[in-house]
């Protein structure tokens, strides 16, 4: 019954919207609806909708780091791996197959999201469905902020927000003033190609205090700098291989026909190309000496294509708002993997080059998203009352098809003797589609005892059902494998919080909420996993169902400000995880599966400050730290000999994350109309043990190690004349090219490949604005 209902809720609630828009027009006055504001106020101060209404960042009792566009532009942020990077306590990890993020050390690559990834009041984030896909994140451009939440928001933001929540919030159009924004860029990396963009934004009245509209296009291309060679010959086959052109346009309207009512459809479109993966053989690199070498077979190509249409409407009813957002995101995400060196250390045991020099075994992956989803609220909008509140309800139907076709012509000439390749020779084949659906309701209160002292209380109730089909063939599987599942549970979230406020520029706040993502279905995996399935003690195949995990989270923080002089905001924190969704490896076939394995406990802090000890110089630091531990030994099945991870493992991610920022106004053109600015953001190297170096938990691979200090400077001279800024930049200044990644090109193959940072890069930026 959850489908008929909640499409009736999906589809009705923008109608739903507008009938109360309707009613609402017959109004002589009322309050203005809530929308969506400036990242800035007049005084200054960030302005987030972290709690679902607008205000001060320095109010929000919760521990939140936002970027203003302004933000953004003065350190050179474009794209998310540079917002994560100036962000405390959050890490983040890409390929060109997988991307993981993790809040508070709630880090996990398979099933569901731990991090819900938002565009505006939109959730997009993925489920890890077979063996490749990652979430989309918006290129950033023409946003107004970038929001993110730290520790899980069940309560507001549901299933997917587990360890946190990250919001994209993009520029709505204007009613009463034109706006344009521009920004075009021109850089050379050193050992690589020259990197470009180009984007204009325009926020304009078409009917004065009736009609906006918002409207942006936006291209940019990144250079490589890794070469693509020949394995056999040791020649470049492509130079500056790893490329990426994005292409990017939005256009948003704003009907606001009374004061009280505001109507804004909208759609965002992005298109990231990437002609081959960043990764760099370490056999055939000189990181010394900038080489970077990829002996691929193939080129590890890929396409991310999204529309996301959304409509929002909004309605002040005198003391109460109606929001209501409804929305559809339609991806298709495609790429190549090389399987070359896999498939035939997999299926021969020869750890070597390939055999022959035109073998290759191509890794074909589509995974495309269609989501579709609804969400109505009601809150108070008296901020003179001590009760204010949140009611509402919403439903997600999200379904995702994740295919992967693994040919190999050569494998019956190397494994069987044939006297020839057979084109198409099929490994693995697997078409998997699934559903997630989503119903809930929610309702968050906030009761000011005094002018000082309040309480928050919220709850969530959640109903979630998840369904799969796979049918998977090939060589790895035998017959054909047709194979279906269900899971379904119902979710509970609350939050709970005191807030004090002790002056009226200092915030303390204590909270303990709960967070949660969905479980879900092991599809059958390959005849060839039989016996390691029955030697850990699945004699008949593996588990089908895993469940969802849950978070509690209890953070006590302050924020405060110093007049002119600067701000401070700091938490600490501790999260407890239990039935964590893990991969268990079956590593004589190459396949896994996931399974609700064990407990962990993260405790850290962030703090977040600002000083400016005269009005010319500022001072900016953000600075993390998470401790995060497995609780219990637990093994990846009943007979396994080994545990799959042992009491006190850590979690993957560095202990200590920090960003420092300092800029210098002086007089160019005009009064503080030049700048002088630097970026050092850091991550310390991991020295506890995970379960996978860790020699109690069996046979480890001594090769691999954990991953190093990363250290990345930037500095900016620039000048305002007028409505420009035009700036020279470089990024990267000490030229490392330590590896954020680094794994096997096949297990257990004898070369390894690893992600690097871009080398330095040299810059010009030039931005309008009115």
């Amino acid at each position: 019954m959850i489908r008929r209902s909640a499409n009736f809720f999906a589809a009705g609630t923008a109608l739903a919207a507008l009938v109360m828009a309707d009613a609402a027009l017959a109004q002589a006055a009322g309050t203005e609806a809530a929308s969506e504001t400036s990242a800035t106020a007049d005084s200054g101060e960030i302005i987030v909708t972290a709690t679902r209404k607008s205000e001060s960042i320095n109010k929000v009792p919760l521990s939140v780091s936002a970027l203003s566009r302004e933000a953004l532009d003065s350190r050179g942020i474009r794209s998310f791996n540079d917002v994560i990077r100036q962000t405390p306590g959050v890490s983040f990890e890409k390929s060109n197959t997988t991307t993981n993020i993790a809040i508070r050390g709630v880090n996990s690559s398979v099933g569901a999201a731990t991090t819900g990834i938002y565009i505006d009041d939109v959730p997009i984030q993925i489920r890890q469905l077979g063996y490749g896909g990652g979430n989309a994140y918006p290129v950033v451009f023409d946003l107004d902020r970038v929001e993110v939440l730290r520790g899980p928001q069940g309560t507001l933001f549901g299933a997917g927000s587990e360890g946190g929540t990250v919001r994209f919030i993009t520029q709505q159009p204007s009613l009463d003033t034109l706006k344009v924004y521009g920004r075009a860029e021109l850089a050379s990396t050193q050992h690589g190609a020259a990197s470009g963009e180009g984007g204009v934004s325009i926020s304009a009245p078409l009917v004065e205090g009736k009609l906006g509209i918002a409207a942006s296009g936006y291209y940019r291309r990144d250079g490589g700098w890794v070469d693509r060679i020949s394995s056999f010959t040791n020649k470049v086959v492509a130079n500056n291989a790893n490329s990426t052109d994005s292409y990017v346009g939005r256009v948003a309207l704003t009907w606001q026909p009374t004061d009280n009512v505001k109507i804004t459809p909208a759609v965002f479109y992005q298109n990231v190309k990437a002609a081959d993966s960043g990764e760099s053989w370490e056999r055939f690199s000189n990181y010394d000496n900038h080489k970077f070498i990829n002996a691929n077979q193939l080129a590890e190509t890929s396409k991310d294509r999204f529309t996301l249409a959304s409509l929002n409407v909004s309605v002040g009813l005198g003391g109460v708002d109606v929001i209501a957002v409804g929305s559809y995101f339609d991806r298709k995400q495609s790429f190549v993997q090389d399987y070359t060196n896999f498939d035939q250390t997999l299926f021969t045991g020869v750890n070597a080059l390939p055999l022959l020099p035109e073998q290759n075994a191509p890794s074909d992956f589509l995974v495309a998203q269609k989501n579709w989803t609804g969400e109505l609220r009601l809150q108070s909008s008296n901020a003179a009352s001590p009760l204010t509140w949140v009611l509402g309800g919403f439903y997600s139907h999200a379904e995702q098809t994740s295919l992967q076709k693994v040919t190999d012509p050569y494998l019956p000439v190397y494994l069987f003797g044939g006297p020839a390749p057979v084109p198409g020779f099929s490994v693995y084949d697997q078409n998997a589609v699934s559903t997630d659906e989503q119903a809930a309701i929610f309702g968050q209160v906030t009761y000011k005892f005094t002018d000082q002292l309040s309480a928050i209380a919220g709850l969530r109730y959640s109903h979630t059902v998840f369904t799969i089909r796979s049918v998977a063939q090939g060589f790895v599987v035998g017959p054909l494998v047709d194979d279906r599942g269900r899971q379904s549970e119902n979710p509970i979230t609350p939050k709970f919080g005191l807030n004090f406020q002790a002056t009226p520029d200092t915030l303390l706040y204590a909270s303990a909420s709960r967070g949660f993502r969905v479980g879900g279905y092991n599809p059958q995996v390959g005849t060839f996993c039989g016996a390691e399935l029955a030697s850990i003690g699945y004699p008949n195949g593996r588990p089908t169902n895993f469940k969802s995990d849950s978070v509690w989270s209890y953070e006590l923080g302050v924020k405060s400000k110093f007049g002119r002089l600067g701000s401070v905001q700091a938490s600490v924190y501790q999260i407890d995880w239990k039935d964590i969704q893990q991969a268990v490896a079956l590593n004589s076939c190459g396949f896994q599966f996931t399974n609700n394995l064990g407990k962990a406990r993260s405790r850290g802090f962030d703090l977040q400050l600002e000083v400016r000890p005269t009005d010319r110089l500022t001072l900016q630091a953000e600075i993390g730290y998470v401790d995060a531990k497995f609780k219990d030994t637990v093994f990846g099945g009943p007979t396994a000999a080994a545990p799959f991870v042992s009491k006190g493992d850590a979690v993957l991610g560095a202990p200590w994350t920090a960003s420092f920022h300092a800029q210098y106004d002086f007089d160019a053109f005009r009064a503080k109309g030049g700048y002088i600015r630097s970026d050092l953001d850091y991550r310390s190297k991991q020295t506890a043990l995970p379960p996978y170096l860790n020699p109690a938990n069996g046979a480890i691979d001594t090769a691999l190690n954990l991953p190093p200090a990363v250290v990345f400077w930037s500095a900016r001279l620039g000048v305002r004349p007028g409505n420009f800024d035009i700036s020279l930049f470089v990024n990267n200044i000490l030229d490392k090219s330590t590896w954020t990644r680094r794994e096997r090109a096949s297990n257990p193959f004898e070369f390894f490949r690893r992600e690097t940072l871009r080398p330095r890069t040299f810059g010009v930026t030039a931005t309008y604005r009115m």
